[in-house]
């Protein structure tokens, strides 16, 4: 009994983990500038988008940036359900 405990606790705290990925995409010639900007997209179940542009444009947009230095993705998926992805981008 206290195996079929354990096995079903370990199956629970591994059914409720979620995982978040830092990935570099790209960097330029310049320095890491002051300005940050990021776009986010989100998805459930893997098919319903419900924010869709998490574009390098869109990051650099939303931080006024014009000269891009560096751009990073943030990945976030929760079971499966929920899912992330935030393009930053730093600049000028």
């Amino acid at each position: 009994m206290k195996k079929f405990l354990a096995a079903g606790v370990l199956a629970l705290s591994l059914a409720f983990t979620a995982c978040t990925t830092f990935r570099p995409v790209s960097a330029g010639s310049g320095v890491v500038g002051a300005k940050h900007g990021e776009a986010t997209a989100v998805t459930l179940f893997g098919l319903l988008p419900i924010t869709n542009d998490c574009s390098m444009l869109k990051a650099a947009k939303n931080g006024g940036i014009e000269h891009v230095a560096t751009v990073d993705q943030k990945i976030f998926t929760f079971l499966g359900l929920y899912s992330s992805v935030t393009t930053i981008v730093t600049g000028d």
